[in-house]
């Protein structure tokens, strides 16, 4: 399986060639082509929290997955977002466990295990998403942003602190907390906003763009 990035940073579009027998699962929204030897299939995705509960939380999409198949001789799919921006590519084995935002994964291989869990950021006011989508196991998956995609370390001695609006994904493991911020204001309830601080070893993701803003209705 090969994995091609084109039309980066600003409207990214991802290729997947597949060998015969090969698979890559995505968001059901994301697909924009694919050759005659892949067929797909859209069907419920991983387990939720608790079942039904974690799916009754999540939105609709978080718990469909489509998998495309090569069947009898190579394919080509090709993916995209729903929003402008830019895609990166996240190895499972090597970062282990990574919390994404809900609409934040584009394309993952069947080795990763996609579920959603409780979203200990808390972050209701930017996200309004009661769960976050948590990838396990190994191989490979892709996030999605809207705008640039800016990766920060977390180090024990250097604590991260984020405005919620532009959270994007965090390796799991991380210490997680909120707070009110007088500095940043909601876009969603024009009051104050909120951010989250990460303290431990790891890494987050962070999207360049507030995706509120664009789902905002006209006046």
């Amino acid at each position: 399986m090969e994995f091609t990035v084109e039309n980066d940073p600003a409207s990214a579009v991802l290729t997947v060639e597949l060998a015969s027998g090969e698979s890559v699962r995505a968001d059901p929204g994301s697909f924009l082509s694919r050759t005659a030897a892949v067929e797909s299939d859209t069907s419920g995705g991983g387990g939720g929290v608790t079942g039904m509960i974690g799916k009754a939380l999540s939105d609709e999409r978080e718990v469909l997955e489509t998998t495309f198949t090569a069947t009898g001789g190579a394919g080509r799919v090709t993916l995209a977002p729903d929003e402008p921006g830019d895609l990166t590519r996240l190895d499972i084995d090597d970062l282990g466990a990574v919390k994404v935002q809900s609409g934040g994964i584009l394309a993952w291989t069947p080795d990763v295990q996609k579920q959603t869990t409780a979203n200990e950021a808390g972050n209701l006011f930017s996200s309004g998403e009661l769960t976050v989508l948590r990838l396990s196991g190994s191989g490979t998956a892709f996030l999605a942003a809207f705008g640039g995609i800016r990766s920060e370390r977390v180090q024990p001695t250097d604590p991260l602190t984020v405005d919620e609006d532009h959270l994007l994904a965090w390796t799991d493991g991380l210490d997680v907390s909120r707070t009110k911020d007088s500095s940043i204001k909601s876009t969603l309830l024009g009051g104050e906003g909120f951010v989250t601080r990460f303290d431990g070893d790891g890494r987050v993701w962070l999207q360049t763009r507030d995706p509120s803003l664009l789902r905002q209705p006209s006046a």
